[in-house]
């Protein structure tokens, strides 16, 4: 018979052998499809948002530019990776070592439609963009150089491929029409490949325009020949034999010498303090054929912390088949002895047990890759984001396929090879002569399972105290004192669908506020420009009058826009002074109230009502400060109070492109939603409404991070003890099943049963306390790795480890002490009989 023959037969008494054992089977499978389901469901995010590279011309190629050690002017980004257009085009120009040099800038604009008017993802991309990346056009054509050399003189456009598809219904007369972005008219010139989104990993970009439309995008903020504003991103693309370290060096030379010419500049000749510190930056290339991401520059750390936890749940499972591998081994040893006797090799035991053993980890794996993909669509509700406007896929492509197969294999191999090993050194002359050959098992059975289940109870104790550590983590932070009420207030933003001059904005955001607060059921309503805890924030120096600026320790705040109403709404106390009004509204002097922090730290603590300030650095001073309000949170719920300035909305000291607005309501606030949207509508139909969610589900949002890791750690956990519990179960029963007969002589000698009980509790004690030992000692070595994500706690909290040693020591107890009792109330005379 030949290798295929022998393992087809091993397959069919495989499979036999599971029909007669359904409870074991469905045991194996459903504790492989919970440890395989999970980690797919994380690789599946992981691959998608951190390890995936970008479908274009050898992506290995692109690398990113940044520069490190602070910016001098004015950023919007991450402040690391933006530059400024005139230094892009600089470095573009002058350099050697690229094939190609673009940038690109994400924005929202309003898509006007003849049925409805929403917002889209815009992309403003250089000229050479498409070119550079090596994409190609599914329709008409894509951008070239010339598209983006006149300022607002080439309203082109072209659509990402499912956009098309879905939203223009794949009109492929689309080519040649027009569509209005805030109200300009873009001519459609091409839809870009079906497998391209953008380089904004999982954020696909709908609509791509030439960033010397900018003006059109971001009618607010031009900032288009400003040296001083970074705000594009660069990508560029290594020359064949040019390494990145290479690159870099002859761009550090490149880098240096635009900063001597920027040094002439009007900033360096008003602040000449800074002038050191600028040549001190560092530009660095680091590789970018992943993209740039929003996503994993958020989500990077926790999803591959859960990456670890859901490695070590499906390990805790493997033991756990493993044990019910050698349970079943142990019932097993007459029929392999018998086989054994009849001429029946090692090899071939091993072979027919390891086959077994494959078809157990292929259907858990099975079970466990359609579990996945409902986990990973989980997963993906958890994050704050429009799942429309998500590219995260939930269902399994070739990749989540391999990777689900790997594992598979490698739990058959981790999982059986021990069982199997272990069953095919029975000696058939010592198994046929036991009558009770079929519950013996051995000591070395023995020893074996009872080192699965402490590596169980170990690996569970370390995932109960990562649940621990995050579930306090999420309520300290849900804990934190915001400065402001969330209960019953309705948020959402507001911006105008065409370009509106700054007087008829602020007009329509007036009308908009007033409007609102006419709404039955809503009591309060006010507006503000840049949103809360949402990471975004517009801070800036402070010049005090009175207030000596030394070097380094120029006065900073955090800075917002208010309407009349604001405070109010959000319930935040005024401390001194007054708050804004509309008879305020249109005032030509300008006007601030400022919070607590600031006070503290830069008047003294003494009221600062009626004093004046200014926005930056040596500015004179044309803000009065006519109140004071309560420290507040801003930017995030990590860190500390931020000093802040609240600016009257009509102030004009920054363009306002949107507003948020707070509607407090009387009663629940999702009951007033539909009517403050119609009342926005009869306002003004140009305005367009986005992101309407109550304030405590924009709190809730602020904290994916923190809930997506406690949830998920805290479900692994559970499962996780509940195996080892399971585990620690069947090898106590076993041991009981096979100690019956001493158990028996022991009962009939006068033993009661506490004693009986205290001896068999006594054979898994040390096995957990070892357990437990060895999960608190990793705890305490590995919890470093997860500090970051902490908050109010430190990683070896001592009250997070004792109540993880005290559930697993008190389950696992109550685990050992139900075959224990069982095993004191055995009938000496029927085990006596028996053996």
């Amino acid at each position: 018979m030949n290798l295929i023959d022998s393992v087809y037969q091993d397959l069919k008494y495989g499979l036999r052998q599971l029909r007669l054992n359904p409870g074991f089977a469905v045991a194996a499978i459903l504790s492989l499809a919970l440890g395989i389901g999970a980690n797919t469901a994380i690789f599946t995010l992981v691959d998608q948002i951190i390890v995936r590279l970008l479908p274009v011309r050898d992506p290995k190629e692109l690398v990113q530019l940044r520069v490190e050690g602070g910016r001098f002017g004015s950023n919007s980004g991450d402040g690391t990776h933006t530059f400024s257009y005139p230094t892009y085009v600089a470095l573009r120009d002058q350099n050697d070592v690229f094939s190609g040099l673009t940038g690109q800038r994400i924005e929202d604009a309003s898509l006007v439609g003849d049925d409805q008017t929403e917002m889209v993802s815009v992309g403003l991309v250089a000229g050479n963009y498409f070119e550079v990346l090596g994409v190609q056009p599914h329709l008409g054509r894509l951008f070239d150089v010339q598209d983006d050399k006149t300022r607002n003189g080439n309203p082109v456009a072209v659509l990402q491929y499912n956009f098309w598809r879905n939203r223009l219904a794949g009109n492929r007369e689309i080519i040649g029409s027009t569509i209005r972005l805030n109200g300009s008219p873009f001519e459609v010139v091409g839809v870009g490949a079906p497998e391209f989104e953008g380089t904004d990993v999982g954020l696909p970009t709908q609509i791509w325009v030439p960033v010397t439309m900018k003006p059109a995008i971001t009618p607010t903020w031009d900032a288009l020949d400003d040296e001083r504003y970074a705000w594009f991103y660069l990508i560029g693309r290594l020359k064949p034999g040019v390494t990145i370290e290479q690159a870099q060096a002859a761009m550090r030379v490149l880098y240096r010498q635009r900063q001597e010419e920027e040094l002439k500049g009007s900033f360096f000749q008003k602040h000449p303090e800074s002038s050191e510190s600028f040549l001190q930056q560092t530009f660095k290339l680091i590789p970018a054929g992943r993209g740039q991401s929003y996503l994993r520059l958020q989500y990077q750390t926790p999803l591959m912390i859960l990456q670890w936890l859901v490695g070590a749940l499906l390990l805790i499972a493997c033991t756990n088949v493993a044990n019910l591998l050698l349970a079943r081994a142990a019932s097993r040893q007459r029929e392999v002895a018998i086989r054994v006797a009849l001429g029946a090799s090692r090899g071939q035991l091993i072979r027919q047990l390891l086959v077994e053993n494959a078809v157990l980890a292929l259907a858990g794996g099975t079970a466990g890759l359609l579990l996945s993909s409902w986990m990973t669509g989980g997963l993906i509700r958890i994050l704050p984001f429009d799942p429309a406007n998500l590219s995260l896929s939930s269902s399994p492509d070739v990749r989540i396929l391999l990777f689900t197969t790997g594992v598979t294999l490698l739990t058959a191999l981790v999982f059986g090879l021990v069982p199997a090993l272990q069953c095919s050194r029975i000696s058939p002359g010592g198994v046929l002569k036991e009558e009770s050959g079929s519950i013996a098992g051995g000591r070395t059975n023995v020893r074996l399972r009872k080192i699965f289940v402490a590596l169980q109870i170990g690996l569970s104790c370390l995932l109960l105290i990562g649940a621990g550590l995050f579930a306090r983590t999420l309520r300290n932070l849900k804990n934190v004192d915001l400065g402001f009420q969330t209960d019953n207030i309705v948020t959402m933003g507001v911006r105008p669908a065409t370009i509106y001059d700054e007087a008829h904005k602020l007009y329509g955001y007036r009308s908009l506020v007033e409007g609102l607060a006419s709404v039955p059921g809503v009591k309060t309503v006010g507006a503000n420009r840049e949103m809360l805890l949402t990471g975004g924030r517009w801070d800036s120096m402070i010049t005090i009058p009175g207030l000596e600026a030394k070097e380094g320790n120029q006065p900073w705040g955090y800075f917002n826009a208010i309407t009349p109403g604001f405070l109010d709404a959000l319930g935040i106390p005024l401390k001194a002074g007054r708050d804004l009004s509309w008879s305020d509204w249109g005032n030509p002097k300008k006007l601030c109230l400022v919070n607590e922090k600031l006070v503290d730290e830069y008047f003294g603590g003494v009221s600062p009502v009626g004093r004046v300030i200014a926005q930056g650095s040596g500015k004179p001073p044309d803000m009065e400060i006519i109140g004071v309000f309560g420290n507040a949170r801003y930017e995030e719920l990590r860190g500390s109070i931020p000093r802040q300035v609240f600016v009257a909305m009509d102030s004009r000291i920054r363009s306002i492109s949107s507003v948020n607005v707070f509607a407090h309501s009387s009663g629940e606030p999702r009951a007033v939603m539909a009517q403050l949207r119609e009342e926005v509508r009869r306002i003004d139909p140009n305005f367009v409404i986005f992101d309407m969610r109550t304030l405590n589900d924009q709190v809730n949002m602020s904290l994916s991070n923190e809930r997506l890791l406690s949830f998920l750690s805290i479900g692994f956990a559970l499962v996780a003890a509940l195996l080892a519990v399971v585990g620690l179960h069947g090898v106590l029963t076993f041991v009981v099943a096979r100690r019956s007969r001493e158990i028996g002589i022991r009962i009939a000698l006068g033993a009661n049963r506490a004693q009986v009980i205290r001896l068999v509790m006594w054979e898994m004690l040390p096995v957990i306390l070892f357990g437990i030992a060895a999960g608190v000692i990793t705890g305490l070595l590995f919890g470093r790795l997860v500090e970051s994500q902490l908050f109010g706690i430190k990683a070896a909290d001592a009250l997070v480890f004792l109540a993880s040693v005290v559930i697993l020591l008190s389950t696992s107890l109550t685990a050992v002490f139900i075959p224990a009792s069982r095993a004191s109330r055995i009938d000496p005379m029927i085990s006596l009989r028996h053996e």
